[in-house]
């Protein structure tokens, strides 16, 4: 069942890759119909953790952010699907970056980079880094429970350019990569929610304890990799603007949890300026909260 799922979601998706941006709208319409009114998928985890992280919000307000948010949901659905089958072209149309000589400095200096993303506006699309810079870009990737699924949507990323490492296996990928010389652009998402037993570190995300993944850090540190952030702003729909923000070129020299910190609090200034384009459905904060006795 799974394999014929996979053929018919796979056609599905090929034909509407090659239809105009309007009628892909429509489609997400209809989504966006389905997963709030239909199905309520995850709804109640949104409303609360929009309510929690705005206490200053009434209840009309959580209930009008919620409905944005889902809206934004179907795009984002609908946009990560299909473009994985779009041209080149087509994607440079959705995604521009505003400042790419700051990679060109580091890139020039002979420099890997580890830029953070997040679950904030559409970050499938940072894939398309791989046309920007010279270094090799390595997409970090949980693998999907459906094999089918999972084997498409690699073959897709690296058709970008990007060579896709599971989580597991990026310290030793960085490893190889340092031993031949090579230097790299590692993207990772800084709003994962660990493993319960390996959260190593809590913090303050929207005024909620919040647990944390030390990955960019630790590499970051180990590796003296230039971090910096990626901050994805939606126009309109269809068209992102990327803005990259430096958080320190000398990892080496920074204080324990430093670069974590600044990389949530850049995330924290993005939620608030547009809070229905972050991925609330997430549930972030699904474990009981902990004391940060680690700060």
């Amino acid at each position: 069942m799974k394999f014929i799922g996979y053929i018919f979601s796979i056609a599905f998706l090929r034909v509407l890759s090659i239809l105009p941006m309007f009628i892909i709208y429509f489609f997400s319409d209809l989504l966006y119909l389905i997963l709030y009114y239909l199905v309520g998928y995850r709804r109640k985890v949104v409303i609360k953790n929009l309510a929690l992280s705005f206490p200053e919000y009434s209840k009309k307000e959580v209930m009008h952010t919620t409905r944005k948010f889902y809206r934004h949901l179907a795009d984002i659905i609908l946009e990560s699907a299909v473009s994985l089958y779009f041209s080149r072209r087509r994607l440079e149309k959705m995604i521009q970056y505003t400042n790419p000589e700051m990679i060109d400095k580091y890139v020039a200096q002979g420099r890997s980079i580890i830029i953070n993303t997040s679950h904030y506006n559409n970050w499938e699309l940072s894939v398309t880094l791989s046309y920007t810079v010279q270094h090799q870009l390595i997409a970090l990737y949980k693998p999907l429970k459906n094999k089918y699924f999972d084997k498409a949507i690699q073959k897709a990323r690296r058709r970008f350019g990007a060579r896709t490492v599971p989580m597991k296996q990026i310290s030793k990928e960085l490893i190889n990569c340092k031993n031949k010389g090579e230097l790299t652009v590692t993207g990772i998402a800084c709003d994962q929610r660990p493993i319960k037993q390996r959260v190593q570190h809590w913090t303050k995300l929207l005024g909620q304890n919040t647990p944390v993944f030390l990955g960019t850090e630790k590499l970051a540190k180990k590796f003296d990799i230039v971090v910096m952030y990626m901050k994805m702003r939606k126009v309109k729909r269809g068209l992102y603007l990327a803005e990259f923000e430096l958080i320190t070129d000398q990892p080496k020299e920074t204080q324990q949890y430093e670069i974590t910190e600044k990389q949530i609090s850049i995330l924290e200034q993005l939620i608030r300026e547009e809070p229905a384009h972050w991925l609330w459905s997430h549930d972030l904060w699904k474990y009981p909260s902990a004391p940060l006795r680690d700060r």
